[in-house]
């Protein structure tokens, strides 16, 4: 495990063990196998073992359970042999002497893994080291690169003889070689490492670990060490210190990287696969016992378990080839035997890791092969849950917070809601904003548990830190908490810092709303009304000042007054902008304005980059802020004049003089005691009525009010002055005259039927009618009325006499006169008719006699002279009805008499009148409405032949 932990390493068996029955090629009997063999090393390529022999200076073929085959690499002496790669791209090499015209020679040569004929096998490479015929003396080690790139051997005397490739690798380019001396201690291994595209080289003595960067002289760290390395799968090198073969450590091109510590001297490390350390290690020796046994265990580096571990009596030799260890021991009867390990399954270790609760090791495991989330989480999980069972709270909420985002947060939150665990709480909430995995119930819950445990340091501490991130926790629910809480200032602290505008209004103006404490109230209100006016976006001032209005105008209305008047300002500036400026291109700056609006610009404490997009705002209307003042009307009187007096270009005029008409009618109606006295003057009460009635008779406000609505307001608030004002206006006599009817104003009803009766007549009757009742007591103006109405000609006596006849306190000496004139007057004009009509008939008969005359009887002319030249006639002539004769040559015309014109003009003109009439409706219907006597106006037209029965076109 590593030093700085203290847990003990795990032990587990996660490699299953097969004993291969080791068998002659072939069937053979002369076939070796491997008790037949001494083996010094052994490495492996795919399928295939190489078990090298130095007694014997030969390399064995091992596959398919047998000896199949081997070969001499060097006729003088083999020293080493290494497996570039373990899959078929590998190649083997080896290192030794070979001896040629009784010369000997050190030589390196490469040699083809896939080849099958082992008799006649040829290396496919050869480098010789060193100059021919003196070999490598003090040769020590030796290592080569997977990429083949270089090689490098190390001596006894402390040097290091390097081969590198110039291009590509030492197979097919040329190489240079190079010696690197160290220390004067003997090399103990050597290793080439890449990283970071550089080439590194590690050398290990009896007492320090040596890198070289890029294989230079330059050191990049010196560090007392040992012998027993390996390069890992990453380039890191990995083994143990001689002074302390118990503990591991790994080494990056650098410095230390890691430390474990597992029991045991070793006496072999190799690196296995990408996370596993083989390892040989010899028992502790015990004073009465020893113990000749040797262990095989494999560690994982990784996850930080030992994964397989067993004693042998004697292990020769053990070789990493792809996923297979292959093992070859020896018993005490000095048998060999090949044992292949193979891991198992993932799925079976997370079994044996749940079995025993090894929750631990589990996450670890699961976490480092790239296992899904969920899974993590479920580990997490039941690894909490088994903390908690055992009642270690901290561990298991340690656990819980890893499962944020994967398991329902409820599941957790139900274990810790009691008060002894609100700690525990605390610490899971704050994880959930922290990987902003909370909603707002979660942040109410939080806020709540840091108020209750009296944290309102980490309270404050959590707000501004979620002040950096608008998505770690719900804002208006953090506000809401604190404001619950009692921890005002830091509410509204937080709701400023956000511009949370609604909130922060409303903790100001309603906080203290409900206590005694008013001047704090108005204080509060004072401090909203300044925010609204310098803080809060112009677009958004009127929003807010609509919603607060009315709690701002009655704790105070000075202020509050004040700003909206500006603002009413501001609206009507950008109206009179938009007809100086071209709305489309927008203002560039503020020196447009004039003074009175840079006034009310630098009111609100607007920038002079705000003037630019004013025209994109859509601002309220005046109207709008009405509703603020239900609250205290003292101020509403003002706040019309306001608008009436200072704006001319009002949007939505009509509602605010309606308004304006509306308060001052309240204030009327309020000098009335009971409704029983309405009517009754006094001095207030006319000069509130005079007031109204001047604002209503200004000409200049006529176009400004709509006279149906004014007339509306005037009956609800029953001020007469203003009713009989619009109803003359609007013509409307006939309201009026029930208006004065239901005032019982007798005289005022007379006058009106007097002024306008004669083209309304409807009026006279429905004022008679009104006196002929009993019950009005008005019987003494109905001879007024007779008298009045004696002149119109098209009012039925019969109809007035009928109304009457229904009032049976009218005595008939009231109506006798009436009826007598109007009887009289009637005969008179009867007579007259009469006379017309005789006349008419006779000058008709007349007309008649001489058409018949005409139609019946030759007319004789007996004029000898033309009446226009005065000479006797001659033919061709013209005779003319009238009498009058003419020549041919002296008349123009054959239709009309040189000396009739005038007539015959006059009738034919007349008669084209009449025909053009006949075809206009209009002046017929406009007469015949303003006619008293409608009959006379169709017998006028029927008698002049206009009323015809011919078509319309």
């Amino acid at each position: 495990m590593r030093q700085t932990e203290v847990e003990q390493v795990k032990k587990f068996q996660f490699f299953n063990q097969e004993n291969i029955q080791d068998q002659r090629a072939n069937g053979d009997p002369t076939a070796p196998t491997l008790n037949d063999i001494g083996i010094s090393d052994g490495c492996g390529i795919g399928t295939k073992l190489f078990l090298s022999s130095q007694s014997k200076n030969l390399i064995y073929v091992y596959e398919a359970n047998s000896i199949q085959g081997y070969f001499q690499p060097h006729n003088e002496s083999f020293r080493v042999m290494k497996c570039t790669k373990e899959n078929r791209d590998g190649k083997l090499v080896t290192f030794g002497i070979d001896s040629e015209n009784n010369q000997k020679s050190s030589y390196v040569k490469f040699w083809d893994p896939n080849t099958t004929d082992y008799q006649n096998i040829k290396p496919i490479k050869v480098i010789l080291v060193n100059k021919v015929g003196q070999p490598l003396q003090n040769f020590n080690c030796f290592c080569i690169a997977k990429d083949l790139s270089a090689m490098a051997f190390g001596l006894q005397d402390g040097q290091i003889l390097i081969f590198k490739a110039k291009t590509q690798n030492l197979m097919t380019m040329e190489f240079k070689d190079q010696i690197i001396q160290t220390d004067q201690e003997p090399i103990k291994s050597v290793h080439l490492s890449r990283q970071d595209q550089n080439l590194n080289l590690f050398c290990t003595t009896d007492s320090n670990i040596i890198c070289f960067q890029n294989m230079q002289n330059r050191k990049k760290f010196s560090i007392p060490a040992g012998a027993l390395f390996d390069l890992t799968a990453k380039g890191t090198l990995i083994g143990c210190p001689k002074d302390d073969t118990s503990t591991i450590v790994e080494y990056s091109d650098t410095k230390k990287e890691a430390t474990w510590n597992v029991d045991g001297d070793k006496i072999e490390v190799r690196f296995f696969k990408q996370n596993y350390l083989i390892m040989l290690i010899s028992p502790r020796q015990d004073k009465e016992q020893v113990d000749q046994s040797v262990q095989l265990t494999i560690f994982d580096l990784l996850n930080n378990y030992i994964a397989y571990y067993k004693k042998f009596d004697k292990i020769q030799r053990f070789i990493p080839v792809g996923d297979y260890l292959y093992v070859i021991t020896q018993n005490n009867r000095g048998e060999k035997n090949l044992i292949r390990l193979t891991e198992k399954e993932n799925t079976h270790k997370i079994e044996i890791f749940f079995k025993n609760n090894y929750f631990d090791v589990m996450y670890r495991f699961a976490s480092n092969q790239s296992s899904d989330k969920t899974l993590l989480a479920e580990i997490s999980r039941l690894h909490g849950d088994h903390l908690y069972d055992q009642h270690d709270f901290q561990g298991a909420i340690k656990q819980y917070i890893n499962t944020a985002g994967i398991l329902e947060p409820s599941y957790v939150i139900g274990k810790f809601l009691d008060v002894s665990h609100v700690d525990f709480l605390i610490q899971y909430l704050a994880a959930l904003h922290h990987e902003k995995q909370a909603d707002k119930n979660h942040t109410a819950l939080l806020l709540n548990c840091y108020v209750k445990q009296k944290q309102i340091t980490k309270l404050e501490e959590f707000l501004k830190e979620s002040s950096f991130d608008s998505d770690l926790f719900d804002i208006d629910t953090a506000i809401k908490e604190c404001r619950q809480l009692g921890h005002i200032d830091l509410a509204l602290r937080l709701a400023k810092s956000r511009q949370k505008n609604e909130a922060y209004l409303s903790i100001l103006i309603e906080t203290n709303k409900d206590q005694n404490n008013k001047e704090q109230n108005r204080q509060d209100c004072k401090s909203a009304l300044m925010y609204i006016r310098e803080e809060i976006q112009l677009d958004e001032k009127a929003q807010y000042l609509k919603e607060f209005g009315q709690q701002l105008m009655k704790a105070e209305p000075e202020l509050c007054l004040e700003i909206i008047q500006n603002l009413v300002l501001l609206i009507s500036m950008v109206q009179n902008l938009k007809k100086r400026v071209d709305s489309q291109k927008g203002i560039e700056s503020i020196s447009i304005l004039t003074p009175e609006e840079l006034k009310v610009w630098r009111y609100f404490n607007l920038s002079d980059e705000e003037i630019k997009k004013v025209f994109s705002i859509t601002f309220g209307k005046p109207d709008e802020f009405l509703h603020l003042f239900v609250v205290n009307d003292e101020y509403l009187e003002s706040y019309l004049k306001f608008l009436i007096e200072n704006c001319k270009t009002l949007p939505n005029e009509k509602a605010i003089f309606h308004r304006y008409f509306e308060y001052h009618l309240e204030k009327y109606q309020l000098f009335y005691k009971d409704e029983s006295k309405i009517g009754i003057r006094d001095n207030q009460l006319q000069s509130k009525e005079q007031g109204i009635m001047k604002l209503l008779e200004n000409q200049e406000n006529e176009k400004k009010y709509d006279k149906n609505h004014l007339l509306v307001l005037f009956k609800m608030y029953n001020f007469v002055p203003g009713i009989i004002f619009l109803l003359k206006k609007l013509q409307m006599r006939e309201e009026l005259l029930n208006f004065y009817i239901s005032l019982k104003e007798n005289d005022q009803i007379i006058n009106l039927c007097s002024e306008y009766g004669r083209e309304e007549t409807n009026l006279w009757i429905q004022a008679l009618k009104y006196f002929a009742k009993p019950e009005n007591s008005a019987e003494n103006y109905i001879e007024k009325v007779l008298v009045l109405v004696s002149s119109l000609e098209n009012l039925s006596p019969l109809l007035i006499l009928n109304i009457l006849s229904k009032n049976k306190n009218v005595n008939f000496k009231l109506v006798k006169n009436y009826f007598t004139n109007k009887i009289s007057k009637d005969k008179k004009q009867i007579d007259d008719y009469q006379k017309v009509v005789k006349e008419k008939m006779k000058k008709a008969a007349d007309l008649r006699a001489e058409y018949k005359k005409l139609k019946t009887q030759a007319k004789v002319f007996q004029s000898t002279k033309c009446n226009c030249c005065d000479a006797i006639l001659s033919l061709p002539s013209y005779h003319f009805l009238c009498g009058h004769s003419y020549h041919e040559h002296c008349i123009h015309t054959e239709r009309a008499c040189l000396l009739c014109p005038q007539d015959t003009q006059m009738f034919f003109k007349r008669k084209q009148e009449f025909i053009e009439a006949s075809k206009e409706t209009k002046p017929f219907k406009e007469k015949l409405y303003a006619a008293a006597d409608k009959f006379d106006v169709i017998c006028e037209y029927l008698g002049q032949g206009i009323i015809s029965n011919q078509k319309a076109d």
